[in-house]
């Protein structure tokens, strides 16, 4: 729109129109590239705050070159509620994710969830007690590429029944499951046996999401979740995070799209440095507020961390 005099739109390998810049809009164009309306504003829900789901204590952790990357983190994330974390990109998001997801040890403080303290706890510990984690990296850390999409639905449960029975798993199980899946979550797919890593990059991400919150988790800690989408994919990811938010799900939500953020949050938490720069209400955040809290000008009034 900023340097076009004509667009021409591609949709599913076929030019739907051309168009003069100056005779269409965002809007009409997000339509033809969709195939249908996008709600650019999603409608958020009145949040009716429950208990405390993730409570961060005074956390540090190391980067992966033994620096301090998070220091003396706290902030807690309620039932029903979503925690935007706002930040410029290497400020500590990506080590705390990993803390809280087992992936990293952290070196002081505590991760409490539902009471329980957690902190250091395997992978597998943590997700055997409601944890989702949707990954920044989607092809190397959100799934097998080279397993197919059923195969890619079951990798938190195939362990247990009905999905395996003593040493055996269960294929009629696993083929009902992912048919399910697929159509639930609006997986695009030739077939549930085709290789994960040959989908596009939105139903990828749609994958990890069906697989993560089909279980319905007590906490999602969601990292970029729609970061290299088109416009139609992004829409249905946020719906989803709402749709669990509204379940009553607690969600962290780690994005550099700051209208994301602003569009989802019930709160957000701005990283500098690692640490909590401020936490503010969405409904009374300001963008220059929030810009100011990433490049490290801190307001002269903190902000209240709970």
């Amino acid at each position: 729109m900023a340097i076009s005099d004509r667009v021409t739109v591609l949709r599913r390998g076929k030019a739907v129109a051309t168009v003069e810049k100056s005779r269409t809009n965002k809007q009409t164009l997000t339509r033809m590239m969709v195939g249908r309306e996008v709600l650019f504003r999603l409608q958020r829900k009145p949040l009716e705050k429950g208990e405390i789901v993730l409570e961060v204590k005074d956390l540090h952790a190391l980067n992966d070159k033994g620096l301090p990357a998070l220091k003396d983190l706290s902030f807690s994330v309620r039932e029903g509620e979503i925690l935007g974390v706002a930040g410029v990109a290497g400020n500590g998001q990506r080590e705390l994710v990993e803390v809280i997801t087992g992936l990293r040890q952290a070196t002081e403080g505590k991760v409490v969830l539902l009471g329980e303290d957690i902190t250091n706890c395997s992978p597998g510990e943590i997700i055997g007690r409601g944890v989702a984690h949707i990954p920044e990296e989607r092809i190397r850390m959100g799934l097998v590429p080279g397993m197919s999409v059923a195969e890619n639905l079951i990798l938190k449960v195939y362990r247990s029944s009905p999905c395996s029975q003593r040493l055996f798993l269960n294929r009629a199980f696993i083929d009902q499951h992912a048919e399910r899946l697929i159509s639930e979550y609006e997986i695009v797919t030739p077939s549930k046996d085709v290789p994960a890593k040959l989908l596009s990059g939105g139903n990828i991400q749609k994958l990890i999401l069906a697989r993560e919150t089909s279980e319905e988790p007590v906490l999602i800690v969601a990292a970029h979740p729609t970061y290299g989408l088109d416009v139609g994919a992004t829409e249905r990811i946020r719906q989803l995070l709402l749709e669990q938010s509204e379940r009553g799900a607690a969600i962290l939500l780690v994005s550099e799209d700051l209208e994301e953020i602003m569009t989802i949050s019930d709160r957000i938490a701005v990283m500098f440095e690692g640490r909590i720069a401020g936490i503010v209400d969405t409904a009374e955040a300001e963008v220059e507020e929030i810009g100011s809290m990433m490049v490290g000008a801190r307001k002269e009034q903190e902000r209240g961390y709970s």
